[in-house]
């Protein structure tokens, strides 16, 4: 290559170079590193780098690597679950069985769900009694999957308090944007050897806790209420009715299940709303399954009024996972706003 003013070259039968800044004839200066300029027979250089051509720098290539992750992920194509409610993403902590059967192995397995259309990074730690957190997991986890953590003694875990942080988006595609959330989670031991503390889920092939960690609208309308605004709450419970108790049915062809939660278990102590709610949502999905070659048949989901939560996940599970049967209000004369018939 023919040696240019501004080219940068090095000596060939010594050590040195340095940048070419006049030619005379076939004599080169070259001005090196101390400022000196050193005048070379220009068959004795060697170019190193072209007059005008840039060396991409490492901060340079690491951008150019960035920018091409960025147009691959631009075109990233990922299949969303079309059932799940982007406006409500679900996101559990879910505890499981040890190796060996039951909790009295020793140890649990810690895996996290995200059940929601949304790529999640994820931090997880535990916090001390100074209310610092040391951290354990952190990640990414993408949209409608589960990942094992890793194993846990029982008793290790006992009364520990995780903190939780979540940040949610997704890859090439526009969505709402969500702020960032972090939540609490209390872990107790206890609950691991109930029998009904591990329930039948949608998640794994096996019975888990399931615990949530992004709350529902009534559990966050319920945070937000101030010491005098819950004490009023409770005050006017205590002065509702107590409920009403139905009566069974004999007729063949009706099924009445009451799915309020004293009916479906006998201590309830320790158990989140969300927890009762997938509790009772299990009972449902059981029936209906049981059911569904039973043609004709007429199962009344009782419910009861409240705060309408348990109603509204019933029919919006019956117009996404069983749209072939046919559902109405139960009859407003024995059960009021209460119940829920479905017709298989």
């Amino acid at each position: 290559m023919a040696v240019k003013i501004g080219d940068t070259v090095r000596f060939l039968d010594t050590t040195g170079g340095g940048r070419v800044i006049r030619i005379e004839g076939q004599l080169a200066f070259v001005e090196d590193q101390d400022g000196f300029e050193v005048p070379v027979m220009m068959s004795d250089l060697v170019v190193v780098e072209a007059a005008g051509e840039v060396k991409e720098t490492p901060s340079a290539a690491g951008r150019k690597a960035v920018q091409q992750e960025v147009e691959e992920e631009e075109g990233y194509e990922y299949e969303e679950d079309e059932s799940v409610d982007d406006t409500n993403p679900r996101f559990h902590l879910c505890v499981l069985q040890g190796d060996k059967e039951g909790v009295q192995s020793g140890n649990v397995r810690l895996h996290v769900v995200n059940d929601s259309n949304f790529f999640c990074f994820y931090t997880i730690g535990q916090v001390n009694v100074e209310g610092k957190a040391m951290h354990m997991y952190h990640g990414l986890i993408e949209p409608n999957t589960k990942l094992l953590l890793g194993k846990h003694s029982v008793i290790d875990i006992d009364e520990e308090t995780w903190d939780v942080q979540l940040l949610m988006f997704k890859k090439s595609k526009s969505y709402t944007h969500t702020q960032p959330l972090s939540s609490t989670v209390k872990i107790k031991a206890a609950r691991f050897f109930k029998e009904n503390s591990f329930v039948e889920n949608d998640y794994f092939h096996e019975k888990a806790v399931i615990i949530p960690v992004i709350k529902g609208e009534f559990e966050r309308k319920l945070e937000a209420l101030s010491d005098k605004e819950l004490a009023k709450v409770k005050r006017e419970k205590e002065k509702q009715p107590a409920r009403k108790k139905y009566a069974r049915r004999d007729e063949p062809s009706i099924l009445e299940v009451d799915l309020h939660i004293d009916e479906l278990l006998d201590n309830t102590s320790g158990l989140s709303n969300g927890e009762m709610l997938n509790i009772q949502m299990d009972k449902f999905h059981e029936i209906m399954k049981a059911n569904e070659k039973n043609k004709g048949r007429k199962l009344v989901f009782i419910h009861g009024v409240g705060q309408g939560t348990l109603k509204m996940e019933i029919r919006k599970a019956l117009d996404r996972q069983y749209k072939k049967h046919i559902y109405q209000d139960a009859s407003f004369r024995e059960y009021g706003y209460g119940a829920t018939m479905v017709i298989i």
